[in-house]
């Protein structure tokens, strides 16, 4: 719907600013008063500069309008607007050559239809302010001529914003205000120059007004090659920044957001997703742009869609009209306007790392340097993940029980220290659980090792499954189990290791060669901190003595909480 409001739009802006220009010639006549030759080198100067544009943070610097200004000046306010709309639909042509018909003539006929109405929108005002401001203020036709650039100057941001807004999906005009902060700057430095150059024709002819235009030329290129150095020097910057902090980290989370936020330096973009490879598919890491909360739950296989292209063929792409293309995926979250994608594989080695992919509402947005960057960026991120991927790696088997795969006695016992210093700081309570297979020795004897194993794996799950997320649960040694519960008083935890206990019981832990069920029980010993130590190895020796002089004197199979008489 919104589209085809975009298309209606555009259509009638052509149609009214078109109209307006034919009506004009029509009632007031076409009448060239200089030499036809003079119309031809204006023109052609106009098309030259609108092709010399000057980049700059926020938009384009280009000396369109002092051309149009000063064409309305020599030449009249109807030979200009025929230029103008002749240098618009010529330079749009041209720069949109690849867009598909069905794209690039609806926006074809929007420029020049907006630029008749922005014109005719301004000449009349002019002549408007030149009958209402008194004869007597001596400066009169600077007033006029400024309430009709001003004019000129509202009206042609205001239907570029509705076009853009319309294309984009935004609330109409919802950044006009900065559109026309941003244009200013263009106008304050063309309007002088075409400023110059009527009046240089005033005085001097012609070829004097068209010598000013090659000053400007050499001072254009001489600009857009510092720029471009300045752009080039920004760019490296930020691939060796990136290299510089993605080296200084082996945080995995601090170094998807640095490769994230080094893109915006690199390529244009609406949005921006860095997936990682897991689990035999790309997953969405780190995003922006993207609102959709859906868009997280996405999984893109090697060779599905043309960011598993790419990850499979491990070479970048850029794919404009990208809507048209076969492999495109219709993704939760991606804009409907999307018009271009550019996406780089992340690989080490022969090692899927994940990818990065960039979209715009922009045709024909992304560029051959684009791709090399952004490879560059690539290149560095996927080593950057892969050590801190092996990283992560090392530092869960050195705190991971290989058998397990719980938290080993190292991790257990700093978790507790842990946890006694945020109780010290804070307050609370939090208790511990020694948990011990009963007769395990006889299982193993019977039964032989892998059986032992067997039960040892099985009863790590039944751990995990009984308690909350936040708990911590590990292997203390051989037979013996922990588990750490934080905010939980020692009467709680009796309850919960009972559940513990219960659920063991009830539970087939690994069949003999025969097929017989082997069950086990458990018994468990009780401590809280600080209700009953004040100390680490304190908690550690009463929870011990709860499970040792209490649960296994007692007849093992069941749970002690440390009352001071164990």
């Amino acid at each position: 719907m919104l589209m085809e409001k975009k298309y209606a739009f555009a259509l009638s802006i052509a149609f009214w600013g078109m109209g307006t220009l034919l009506l004009s010639i029509y009632f007031y006549g076409f009448t060239l008063h200089e030499s036809w030759e003079y119309y031809f080198a204006f023109l052609a100067l106009m098309i030259i500069s609108e092709f010399l544009p000057i980049r700059m943070d926020r938009g384009f610097l280009t000396m369109e309008f002092g051309f149009v200004y000063a064409s309305a000046i020599i030449f009249g306010p109807l030979p200009a607007a025929v230029m103008k709309f002749l240098s618009t639909v010529i330079v749009q042509s041209i720069q949109r050559r690849k867009c598909e018909w069905q794209e690039k003539v609806p926006i074809i006929l929007f420029s020049a239809g907006q630029y008749m109405m922005s014109f005719f929108g301004g000449i009349v005002t002019y002549f408007a302010a030149s009958k209402i401001i008194p004869e007597s203020i001596s400066f009169r036709e600077a007033l006029a001529r400024g309430a009709g650039i001003l004019a000129y100057f509202f009206i042609n941001n205001a239907l570029v914003e509705a076009y853009i807004d319309l294309e984009r999906h935004s609330r109409l005009f919802s950044k006009l205000g900065r559109s026309l902060i941003n244009d200013a700057a263009t106008y304050f430095i063309a309007l002088p120059a075409g400023i110059i150059i009527s009046e240089t024709h005033r005085y001097f002819g012609f070829y004097s007004a068209m010598a000013v235009f090659f000053p400007y030329m050499a001072a254009v290129c001489i600009y857009r090659f510092y720029m471009n150095l300045l752009a080039t020097n920004r760019e490296l910057r930020a691939l060796h920044d990136v290299a510089a902090a993605m080296t200084s980290t082996l945080d995995m989370d601090e170094v998807l957001e640095t490769v994230l936020a080094s893109i915006t330096e690199l390529a244009p973009w609406d949005t921006a997703c860095l997936f990682v490879y897991q689990h035999d598919a790309l997953v969405p890491a780190v995003y922006d742009g993207i609102d959709e909360i859906r868009f997280k739950d996405v999984r893109i296989k090697p060779g599905e869609g043309i960011t598993g292209s790419c990850l499979l063929k491990g070479k970048g792409e850029i794919v404009n009209n990208c809507r048209n293309d076969s492999r495109y995926l219709r993704i939760t979250g991606i804009p409907e306007n999307t018009r271009s994608l550019m996406t780089v594989p992340l690989i080490s080695g022969s090692e899927y790392i994940g990818a990065i992919t960039l979209t715009s509402s922009n045709n024909y947005v992304y560029t051959e340097k684009n791709l090399t960057l952004m490879s560059i960026l690539a290149n560095q991120a996927a080593v950057a993940i892969s050590n801190a991927r092996l990283f992560d790696r090392t530092a869960r088997m050195a705190i991971t029980d290989g058998l397990t795969k719980l938290y080993n006695y190292r991790y257990i016992y700093d978790e507790l220290e842990r946890q006694a210093n945020r109780v010290k700081n804070n307050g609370g309570v939090f208790s511990f659980i020694i948990i011990d297979i009963d007769h395990f020795k006889s299982f193993n004897d019977l039964y032989g090792h892998l059986t032992g194993d067997e039960i040892l794996q099985n009863l790590a799950q039944v751990l995990r499954n009984n308690v909350r997320e936040n708990d911590v649960v590990g292997r203390y040694g051989g037979e013996e189990f922990a588990v750490i519960l934080p905010g939980i008083s020692s009467m709680e935890a009796l309850g919960i290791a009972e559940r513990i206990r219960q659920a063991v019981e009830k539970t087939e832990f690994a069949r003999t060669v025969l097929g017989q069920s082997l069950y086990i029980t458990v018994s468990a010993g009780v401590a809280s901190y600080p209700d009953d130590a004040l100390s680490v190895d304190d908690l550690v020796k009463k929870a011990d003595s709860a499970l040792l002089f209490g649960a296994k004197q007692d007849g093992r199979n069941r749970v002690v909480r440390f009352k001071g008489a164990c």
